[in-house]
């Protein structure tokens, strides 16, 4: 039999901050995520965030929740996003992960979405036959760097055999790799960056103007928070905790980065960069569409400055300006970012409306 417990925002730091902790087998959050989830704007201290599957007093599954609002015409709405789902390997197909979700989906009265996925979370959500798809962003990845020993171990047990030939090969290919010597041959005229390690009220008016027609239409508060409560820490000698958490959560190194882009001295806008390990991703650009261009090349100097591998991005107008700068185009691919919502908020979502790039939890991971 599968028992399921509940725990509430309201509870969630007492787990955490318990001193025997670090010594469960399995860690279902960590503690700066917990932090996060409690410090939510949109959170209540009522909302119920994370599950727990036991089998035989034993933890062999668990499921997270995001609270977040959605606006459907004025109106607020609660909802959550899915986000995390883990099941005992050896005991995958015995309803465990239906089980947590069929939980969640009554507490949360139905009001759930996702994106960001794993196949085998996505797998769970298509049996229950209660979603549908609410958006999509189009996006473009480009490599800067040879990455090999980066992405392909994680695709399989053989794959990660082959680790010291990947390192060779990037080893090899970096020798010969053009890109960082092009990357400064870019040019940004008239054009000034200003860094600020946390949001002014310039960024925070062009943020709110920027997600105003998205469905979560999120303001300074949520903008402050994600600052300040991040999901990840740097961790360059490993972490305790997150060598038993299942979901990323103490990279070798995160960064945040917020640029306010200038042309002269006027302020034409922002962009917010996640670098993950040398992975840097865009949540939130804010610009006009004709100043795309100018924002693609410094979103390429930048990363190529911070040493990056690769940079993703779903702002379609940047990535189809990056894909015009010289060459870039021969090393990038497309992606796809699908938002999935159940039938029920699918409905409440304005006509027309669109997810943000950070939307869900993608602003954090």
């Amino acid at each position: 039999m599968i028992d399921i417990i509940r725990v509430k925002i309201s509870d969630l730091y007492a787990l955490v901050s318990a001193s025997n902790y670090p010594q469960w087998e399995l860690i279902p959050i960590s503690r700066h995520r917990a932090v996060s989830y409690i410090n939510n704007p949109r959170a209540s201290a009522s909302d119920t965030v994370l599950y727990l599957a036991y089998i035989d007093s034993k933890l062999v599954g668990y499921r997270t929740i995001l609270p977040d609002e959605i606006y459907s015409n004025g109106e607020a709405i609660k909802v959550g996003w899915l986000s995390g789902n883990w099941v005992n390997p050896k005991l995958r197909r015995k309803g465990i992960a239906t089980a947590l979700f069929g939980a969640a989906y009554t507490d949360w009265e139905g009001k759930l979405l996702f994106t960001n996925y794993a196949l085998e979370s996505k797998a769970v959500y298509d049996k229950s036959s209660h979603f549908e798809l609410a958006s999509t962003l189009n996006g473009q990845r480009f490599y800067l760097r040879p990455c090999l020993a980066k992405i392909l171990p994680p695709k399989g047990n053989v794959l990660k055999a082959l680790k010291p030939v990947w390192f060779t090969l990037d080893f090899i290919l970096s020798i010969f790799n053009p890109f960082p010597i092009i990357g400064k041959a870019i040019r940004t005229k008239e054009i000034s960056i200003e860094y600020i390690a946390k949001p002014d009220e310039e960024v925070k008016e062009l943020f709110t103007q920027s997600v105003a027609k998205t469905p979560t239409a999120r303001t300074s508060r949520e903008l402050d928070w994600i600052f300040n409560h991040p999901w990840l820490v740097s961790s360059p000698l490993g972490d305790r905790i997150g060598e038993k958490y299942f979901f990323s959560s103490s990279p070798r190194t995160f960064h945040q980065s917020l640029l306010k882009v200038y042309r002269q001295n006027e302020l034409i806008g922002f962009m917010m960069l996640n670098n993950k390990d040398g992975f840097l991703s865009t949540p939130y650009v804010a610009c006009k569409d004709n100043d795309a261009v100018i924002f693609a090349k410094i979103l390429l100097k930048q990363a190529l400055a911070m040493g990056c591998d690769r940079v993703t991005t779903y702002h379609s107008l940047l990535a189809k300006a990056m894909k015009g700068v010289f060459l870039f185009r021969v090393i990038s691919i497309m992606q796809q970012r699908n938002f999935y919502a159940t039938h029920e908020t699918k409905g409440m979502i304005n006509e027309g409306y669109t997810f943000n790039e950070g939307d869900g939890d993608c602003v954090f991971v």
